[in-house]
């Protein structure tokens, strides 16, 4: 059996692609590896890199390609023989990249007939000998389609090969990975509360879909000294299912971009879940069979917004739809980015790109308008408290018995702008939270929670829009 020799799913859109497609008609196959060679070196400067054809670094053996990206070398091979590739050519390959200047350079090798297992497995346990990357048919169509992916697929390549000790192929089966405990992330030092002070894992409320999130704080990215204004980062990103985002969740924490306190909910047709916590997240996730038995009209799917901020500044959002059956694929996800502006260290969001395969190239954008839109009350409106968000202050103050204090900085209330009809009561109020029966508001004025108030009001609200998803914070006071 041939390892990467399968017939992929061909991806049109690209001329590339289509004249790959025309060069198997060809029954010259010296004329056919010939024009393969040109269509990589359209392939590889179409992916930015700087690209030699016939190039001499190999003296006194002519290679196909030499290309450069950045600092890194690639020494490239294309072969469509009718066979499989095997050993021999792996080992004249590493013979070549013996004889370059640099002992840096990186092998690749395509193969559109795909590779002998017994090659593949040796270029595994031979790999101190040289780093040799391998590419089949049904990748070479993928970056054919979209040549800016390029860079990250040699990238994952390298780093599974250095790193693991596998040999990255389409056509060969990935090791399944472990699962992620929730317990490893960061559990939240927030709690909600019932009207009765009694905990919840989330608050329950009446709504739809609508992509949105509650939160405490929201980072105005457009503050900062001097002139300009906040820029934007979108970034597709693919796991596979409800674990990749678990994966993603401790991806971004080893980052250092998950706070003690990233808001999260999880929408249904007819029910939205609202949380604090990167745990807690992960654990409402994985009971969707649980909140699934409480819905009457269970949609197909649920989505989910999650939200948190970013050191330095700024903050960001998570969006999936995810299918609610025992696979749970992963659809439509996407990390979204408002920073106060383009970092001069890009080292992390590299790491991000390559580590969750975003192969589709991201740019800064400026934000055009004000990141965060802000709306006073001229009259104060009374709010129906359902439940409170609580947490320890900062400063300990203790209570007689010695426990910490613990105060209210935040109220769950019944959304007075909830119309009827799924549309809201108020031109100002954004539309996506109008099926909301509740909200999650900040507290402007904390208080102990053994010290409720009589009435509270809401004074304000500010928002902020990703590409993806809406970040409301309404603000309370007593």
């Amino acid at each position: 059996m041939a390892a990467g020799g399968g017939k992929g799913v061909r991806m049109g859109g690209s001329s590339l692609l289509a004249d790959f497609k025309q060069l198997g008609a060809l029954s010259s196959a010296h004329r056919r590896g010939y024009q393969l060679e040109v269509l990589l070196e359209q392939l590889f400067r179409r992916a930015h890199f700087r690209v030699d054809r016939n190039a001499s670094a190999a003296k006194p053996r002519q290679t196909d390609l030499v290309a450069r990206y950045g600092e890194t070398w690639y020494l490239i091979e294309a072969k469509w023989h009718n066979r499989p590739v095997g050993t021999e050519v792996f080992d004249a390959v590493r013979s070549r990249m013996d004889r370059t200047a640099s002992s840096a350079v990186i092998g690749v090798i395509i193969s559109v007939n795909g590779f002998i297992d017994s090659a593949v497995d040796e270029l595994r346990v031979r790999r101190d000998r040289g780093t040799i990357l391998l590419l089949g048919e049904e990748e070479l169509t993928q970056v054919l389609s979209t040549p800016r992916s390029l860079v990250n697929l040699l990238q994952v390549k390298r780093e599974e090969l250095i790193t693991h000790g596998r040999v990255h192929l389409a056509a060969v089966p990935k090791p399944r990975r472990r699962r992620r405990p929730a317990t490893d992330l960061p559990g939240s030092g927030v709690r909600l509360l019932d009207r009765d002070l009694q905990p919840l894992p989330y608050v329950t409320s009446g709504g739809g879909f609508g992509e949105f999130v509650f939160t405490e704080e929201l980072p105005d990215v457009d503050w900062a000294f001097g002139n300009g204004s906040g820029v934007s980062l979108d970034v597709p990103v693919r796991p596979s299912n409800e674990d990749g985002i678990v994966e993603l969740l401790y991806g971004l924490d080893s980052m250092g971009w998950t706070s003690a306190e990233p808001r999260w909910n999880i929408q249904q047709s007819g029910a939205n879940w609202h949380g604090v916590g990167a745990r807690e997240f992960t654990q409402a996730l994985r009971t969707w069979k649980k909140r699934e038995k409480t819905l009457e009209d269970a949609h197909g799917t649920e989505q989910v917004t999650y939200f948190d901020t970013c050191q330095g500044g700024g903050f960001y959002t998570l969006t999936a739809s995810i299918a609610m059956h025992h696979l749970r694929p992963v659809y439509d996800c996407h990390l979204s980015f408002q920073l106060p502006g383009v970092p001069v260290d890009f080292q992390p969001i590299r790491h991000l790109f390559e580590q969750f395969d975003a192969a589709v190239f991201s740019y800064f954008r400026p934000l055009s308008s004000a990141s965060i839109v802000r709306h006073h009350l001229m009259d104060r409106m009374t709010l129906e408290a359902v439940g409170y968000v609580v947490s320890h202050s900062a400063l300990e103050l203790e209570e007689a018995d010695g426990t910490p204090t613990e105060w209210v900085t935040g109220l769950v209330v019944s959304n007075p702008y909830c119309g009827k009809d799924g549309s809201p009561t108020s031109d100002e109020w954004p539309g996506q939270v109008a099926e909301s029966e509740l909200l999650v508001c900040s507290l402007r004025s904390h208080h102990p929670v053994d010290e409720p108030k009589e009435a509270y009001h809401l004074y304000w609200w500010e928002y902020a829009y990703t590409s993806e998803a809406l970040v409301l914070r309404p603000v309370a006071d007593w």
